[in-house]
């Protein structure tokens, strides 16, 4: 939580005090860029919308326009930029922008906000430096408005650049380290290009480009000198003739002092075919192997429904052999809507009874798959819409091989889950089937016997008549490459029990069930540390599930910290100040009662909004009126009941009330913010969540999903509807646990960690806080050593999903759906590792 605002722009009058100041320090500044508009002359400016030159001194904006000046600093050191603006006739919700670019508008910094209130005519100015201006070509600067009509105006009177001459000036070669060609069929050609850019301030020449190996070739290239800013590009081909994996080398000399000769690596792999590299994860076995169950004979002459089995026989043999048959194509089944099985262990809201119903049964399926080696992967990943009423399909990696009682088959494991609809539950399950070359198929298989979802448990079985279609997928290519991607940089891991001889003493069972929870109840458990992913979990009604890397959890409630925490950290990093953003200012549907204009974006993510009916623990959130909240499907309904259904009752920031419907609205309120900035198409998921956080740090395609509201809006839930694989989980919990991070905001993340013994936040319980998203128990008391307070930061989900980031640069999960919270065995066990104490 951040205690004060931050000033982005003051009144021209007080600002000609600090101006006068500012000068007088920078006495022998040069002026790089100065415009005042005295001229009445504006068409040196990039202008979108509606954008004129004004009264002999300043440029208007009206409604949503932009008007952008590209400049160079190069030669320039101790680079400042001042900015003056004024605004008139501004509504909530609709802003004037300073802004300045270092990268050739990639990205802005904002230095300079007006909003309503401020919007009278009075000039504001701001100076700013940002990072990366000094000696840079690729500057920008930027006025913009956000009104909504053309009777909103904002004002630029002045842009002036300053900075000391004489700073050194030279290129700086920029090319990718590494092109992957993916695979190609053996005899085909496939072309990359390669862009060379310059990123310095001065000419960059090109002096050699070698020829790389065969079968690697330079097919064209433009790369002579390269102004400063400029890229240019060279055209590699790559033609195999025969089978293999290929690796070759590019490269480019040229007068970067630092860089004179670097080089980009090349790799490509090639069968006879294509489609896949034939030897991806080769499996050695000689395809004997005895099997009692989902034998050649069941899949071809069976019928539905089959029957449940233990999910060994879904497994990877010890003996399977490399599959003599390529998958690439749709795969459809038939008689969902009819077919298969149906046996329920729980069913708490009282979902299904004796009469058959669509929920017994799988939606429609016809979904793309590629084989890559001895894997396959779907094409679409996340949970996929469909026209069935309760059901989504998630569909995930899965594993292909051969088995001498297949008769030239090969034979598929394909892991998939059903997600509610407009829900988190998620059922795991597995089909398999056998397939040739020349579209051939078996039935398919398939059975759920295991979930993660408290109030619904059901097991589903049965075998369906499907169709192959060989075809060839859209960007196969690249689509396998990242795939192969995704599985060689998923961190290393080893078994929990692997603990007890990397740890001497260390009793891997507390990790694995700990204070007595069933093994039974957990989905995934798991433990990181010096970079190794232990792991453990997997349990089901009938055996280990056996792919566990792609066994599919929700997030629950540990989105508020992941999406709602993680946006919010981010932003503030980027744009200081969006802590203290108002609630009110970016939510008309808000405005109705006045009980969010005073209420932060930071209250909001602290669950300190002041906005409640009953201030007992949970009491609202497990009120039967939040069903207004969770069972619509569009984002009018959520936002409305959002908005309104609670009273004011506290100073914002003083009292915890826990509600998902406020994260819901902040998510909605950092969706609009963010469109102001950085424009109306974008998406405070995808370019913020996904693209700056979770993106970098490997996750899979699973984790680049999130619910959202079914209508046009697709507005994202922020508080609950994230998905994850155990992999992801790690990567993302190690990143917080990190010593040293630049993507979020680090005083908010300390606070959120508990680094920061001034800022615990607000108290749920005795003994717990709750702060930027993260929960913390104070558990001194239990860790033997431990004489100072110690607070443990967690992420918590409903039904039973706990993530602890602990102080020891560890990290402990569990996802099961007991609804019990109890993980001290686990934080002691670690304690015994590496000491928590603080």
């Amino acid at each position: 939580m951040q205690s004060s605002g931050i000033l982005t722009g003051f009144k021209l009058t007080t600002a000609a005090i600090l101006i006068g100041a500012w000068a007088s320090t920078s006495a022998t500044a040069d002026t790089i860029y100065e415009d005042n508009f005295a001229n009445g002359d504006i068409s040196g400016w990039s202008t979108t919308g509606n954008v004129a030159a004004y009264n002999g001194n300043s440029m208007r904006l009206r409604g949503t326009s932009t008007a952008t000046q590209a400049l160079s600093t190069a030669g320039y050191s101790a680079v400042s930029v001042e900015l003056a603006m004024a605004a008139t006739s501004l509504e909530n919700g609709e802003f004037c922008y300073g802004e300045i670019s270092t990268d050739g508008g990639s990205s802005w910094t904002t230095a300079l906000t007006i909003a309503n209130g401020d919007d009278n005519g009075s000039q504001f100015s701001s100076n700013s430096a940002p990072s990366g201006i000094d000696n840079n070509v690729a500057v920008q600067l930027r006025f913009r408005g956000t009104g909504a009509t053309t009777g909103d105006y904002c004002y630029g009177y002045r842009a002036l650049v300053t900075g000391t001459g004489g700073a050194p000036t030279d290129p700086d070669i920029s090319a990718p380290a590494s092109v992957s060609f993916g695979a190609i069929g053996t005899g085909t050609t496939s072309t990359r290009t390669i862009t060379v850019s310059n990123d310095g301030s001065a000419a960059l020449v090109i002096s050699n480009v070698s020829n790389p190996a065969s079968p690697f070739s330079v097919s064209s290239n433009n790369c002579g000198s390269v102004s400063a800013g400029a890229n240019c590009s060279i055209d590699v081909a790559f033609a195999p003739q025969t089978d293999g994996n290929f690796n070759g080398s590019l490269n480019i000399s040229s007068n970067d002092p630092d860089e004179p000769s670097i080089a980009v690596s090349l790799s490509g792999s090639a069968s006879t075919g294509g489609g896949s590299v034939d030897d991806f994860d080769p499996l050695s076995g000689s395809g004997n192997v005895s099997r009692s169950a989902l034998t050649m004979n069941t899949l071809i002459n069976g019928s539905d429904p089959g029957s449940l089995v233990d999910y060994s026989h879904y497994a990877l043999p010890a003996n399977a052999a490399m599959p003599s048959n390529q998958f690439e194509g749709s795969l459809e089944l038939f008689g969902e809507a009819s077919g298969g099985d149906f046996d329920e262990h729980k069913d708490s809201f009282r979902y299904t009874g004796s009469q058959d119903t669509t929920r017994k049964h799988l939606p429609e399926f016809n979904f793309e798959f590629v084989q890559s080696g001895s894997h396959i992967f779907p094409v679409e990943r996340g949970s996929i819409v469909s026209t069935h009423p309760e059901w989504e399909y998630i569909l995930t990696p899965g594993r292909v091989w051969d088995e001498n009682g297949d008769a030239g088959y090969s034979r598929v494991a394909l892991p998939f889950a059903l997600q509610q609809k407009n829900a988190n539950c998620i059922h795991n399950g597995m089909m398999t089937f056998l397939f040739k070359d020349d579209g051939s198929v078996s039935d398919v298989a398939y059975q759920i016997a295991g979930e993660t979802c408290l109030y619904f448990q059901v097991d589903m079985w049965g075998q369906l008549s499907a169709s192959y279609t060989p075809h060839s997928v859209a960007n196969s290519d690249q689509l396998t490459s990242d795939y192969q991607a995704e599985v060689n940089n998923r961190m290393p891991s080893k078994p929990l029990s692997a603990l007890a001889q990397d740890y001497p003493g260390t009793d891997y069972t507390a990790f694995a069930a700990p204070n007595g929870k069933d093994p039974l109840d957990l989905s995934l458990a798991g433990f990181v540390i010096d970079g190794t992913h232990y792991m453990g979990g997997c349990g089901s009604r009938r055996g280990d599930y056996p792919y566990c890397e792609s066994l599919v959890v929700p997030s629950y409630s540990s989105a508020k910290t992941v999406f709602a925490g993680g946006a919010m950290m981010r932003l503030e990093q980027k744009y200081p100040g969006t802590f203290n953003q108002s609630i009110g200012s970016y939510i008309s549907e808000c405005n109705t009662n006045g009980n969010w204009n005073d209420v932060t974006f930071g209250n909001a993510l602290d669950m300190g909004t002041g906005n409640y009916k009953l201030a007992g623990y949970m009491s609202d959130e497990g009120a039967s009126h939040t069903n207004d909240l969770f069972l619509p499907e569009d984002h009018a309904s959520k936002i409305n009941y959002s908005c309104t259904e609670y009273p004011r009752k506290a100073s914002p920031g003083t009292k915890w009330v826990y509600h998902t419907s406020d994260t819901y609205i902040l998510g909605t309120a950092m969706n609009a913010y963010l469109r102001g900035i950085e424009g109306s198409s974008s998406d405070i998921f995808s370019d913020i969540v996904v693209d700056e956080i979770l993106a970098p740090l490997g996750v899979s395609p699973t984790a680049e999903f999130t619910r959202r509201t079914y209508d046009g809006i697709q507005q994202p839930f922020t508080g609950w509807g994230l998905m994850w694989l155990r992999d992801d989980v790690a990567k993302i919990g190690a990143f917080l646990a990190g010593s040293s991070q630049s993507v979020l905001h680090q005083g908010e993340l300390d606070a959120a960690l508990q680094r920061d013994s001034a800022d615990r936040g607000l108290e749920p319980l005795t003994d717990y806080k709750y702060n930027n998203g993260f929960w913390a128990h104070e558990v001194s008391g239990n860790m033997s050593g431990c004489s100072n307070p110690l607070w443990l930061p967690f992420m918590s989900g409903y039904g039973g999903i706990t993530v602890l980031v602990l102080p020891n640069n560890s990290v402990y999960y569990y996802f099961s759906d007991d609804d019990v919270f109890l993980w001290m065995d686990a934080a002691q066990e670690a304690h015994g590792i590496r000491s928590l104490c603080q």
